[in-house]
């Protein structure tokens, strides 16, 4: 018989990241966020007057990914973009009335997804450790650094 990794960690970490974002994209689409732009509204949220360049620097995203997202978050409503006074070449971010407005529920939807993964997981391993599975995910994620 062939062995399909049927046990393999990176097999089972890629199936539920994708269906966890695919979720995840279901529970925000009620408020009208994708699950690709959520996370620009709380990083902008905790951080008013970021830049475009301040995330892709800071974040493992693609900067056409990032243009693409600003724009349609801009488009919304949800978010204004300004010549910073600082350097004319870049935008700052701050999220609208709007955007302030949809952070709460953002927020609510995650951490209903993060209530759900604990529970499910303490159920099987009722000494699971959240932290160092989030420590593991990280260093995970780090581990080939920028993939572009």
């Amino acid at each position: 018989m062939i062995d399909t990794g049927d046990d393999s960690i990176v097999k089972w970490l890629i199936i539920a990241g994708r269906q966890s974002s695919q979720h995840l994209g279901q529970q925000l689409a009620r408020i009208n966020i994708s699950a690709s732009q959520y996370y620009y509204l709380l990083k902008i949220h905790d951080n008013p007057g970021l830049t475009q360049k301040d995330l892709i620097e800071a974040e493992f995203i693609n900067p056409s990914n990032v243009t693409r997202a600003i724009k349609q978050l801009v488009d919304q409503g949800l978010v204004d973009r300004r010549r910073s006074s600082k350097d004319k070449r870049a935008q700052e971010l701050k999220l609208t009335v709007d955007g302030e407005k949809a952070y709460p529920e953002i927020k609510v939807i995650l951490d209903q997804e993060e209530a759900q993964l604990i529970q499910i997981t303490k159920q099987q391993f009722p000494d699971f450790d959240t932290e160092q599975l989030v420590k593991v995910l990280q260093s995970f994620a780090r581990l080939h650094g920028d993939t572009e």
